[in-house]
């Protein structure tokens, strides 16, 4: 009786897998980019990067692992659907991992475009990413060596700078959504570009190249509302990050005599920031930074006491410096992507409430406090460097 009962639940298990599919019966959806249509007046042009099963299989040598489908439509939704034309498998995007946004499209208004993620079926913890001067099919269409799938080389790249430089963040379209529909903070997005135009239409050839088209990180694009107003560089995209407490580390060469540096590399930064009246807003920024020396270009006897102590004061001060530049280029794009205002509003919500309307303006217009704390410590098998004959 008992073996009766357990070959029936058995049987119950089996039959329960109704909605089972074979992987070389569907097309799984891993990445999406979406630009401004091409060949009609309005809607998207969407980019679909499949999976390619064939290139996992014995005989998939020759294949690429991916497969880009791209179709213009009048609403997302409605490119999804007619994707169906051109994609010989029906459509899965449980396994979405990647949305690109063309950077046309960004400057043009992003609208509602992720409400359709936060409906569907898909998960919304996966990141996005604005297609610095390129469209997001071109981005999407790169093959390099090291990451033969773009969408896994486009996130990794992404977390690899995060962790050692701090200029990218992978943002979530959760927290992109949050942010746009939110108050007192506008939103900020990676980019990412290719290094160089491919030479060739032929993914292959660019495998074989010393010197491929990759895939790079680009900048933090600064938003106002749903639009594209500005971009930070370099060590301003790396400061913005610091300024929201969002680097894991980062290095800072500090200027010393015959115009050579010495390396701050940062092994710990916590920043908070509010905004004060005074009785006009005010931006206050207090960090604090721990770091230590990684590299000497020129003498100093860092275990000289004194001397460690003049290092981290001309550390507080390029930091504050970089700090309040780098608010000062969010002021003139009236573009709060730090939350100076998301502060304000729970700290003083009448006054915030007064004043939401105008916001930009005062955040445009407010004085900058910033207050940097170093700490930095000798670092290395050596104490002081060597010294040249």
């Amino acid at each position: 009786m008992r073996k009766a009962i357990s070959v029936l639940l058995i049987i119950g298990l089996l039959s329960g897998c109704s909605n089972y599919r074979e992987l070389n019966e569907v097309g799984l959806i891993i990445a999406i980019g979406i630009d401004l249509p091409e060949e009609r007046e309005s809607g998207y042009r969407v980019t679909y990067q499949v999976i390619n099963p064939s290139y996992f299989s014995q005989n998939g040598s020759g294949s690429l692992p991916v497969i880009n489908y791209t179709v213009e439509a009048e609403t997302f939704i409605e490119a999804y659907r007619m994707a169906s034309v051109i994609i010989p498998r029906e459509n899965r995007v449980t396994h979405l991992s990647l949305i690109i946004i063309g950077e046309a499209l960004a400057r043009a208004g992003m609208g509602l475009i992720f409400d359709v993620f936060e409906r569907g079926e898909s998960r919304s913890t996966f990141p996005v990413f604005i297609a610095r001067d390129s469209t997001a099919e071109e981005v999407l269409g790169v093959v390099e060596p090291l990451e033969s799938n773009p969408t896994k080389s486009i996130i990794s790249t992404s977390e690899n700078n995060q962790k050692m430089y701090a200029i990218s963040e992978a943002i979530p379209i959760y927290r992109a959504i949050s942010l746009l529909s939110g108050e007192g903070q506008n939103l900020m997005l990676s980019g990412v570009k290719l290094s160089q135009p491919l030479k060739s239409e032929n993914q292959t050839a660019n495998l074989q190249n010393i010197k491929p088209s990759v895939v790079e990180v680009s900048g933090l694009a600064m938003f106002k509302k749903d639009q594209l107003a500005g971009w930070f560089d370099g060590k301003f995209a790396r400061t913005a990050h610091l300024i929201t407490s969002a680097v894991e580390s980062t290095s800072f060469p500090l200027a010393c005599k015959g115009n050579k540096n010495i390396t701050i590399t940062t092994q710990g930064i916590k920043s908070d920031i509010k905004t004060e009246l005074k009785p006009e807003p005010a931006l206050i920024v207090n960090a604090k930074i721990r770091g230590n020396v990684t590299e000497l270009e020129c003498y100093l006897e860092i275990s000289n006491n004194e001397e460690m102590i003049k290092l981290e004061k001309k550390f507080e001060k390029e930091a504050e410096n970089q700090i309040r530049e780098t608010i000062t280029k969010a002021q003139e794009l009236e573009a709060d992507v730090f939350g100076f205002g998301k502060e304000l509003s729970k700290d003083d919500p009448e006054y915030w409430k007064r004043h939401e309307k105008e916001w930009n303006t005062l955040f445009s217009n407010a004085e900058i406090d910033v207050n940097v704390e170093a700490n930095i410590s000798n670092s290395g098998m050596l104490t002081d460097p060597f010294k040249l004959q």
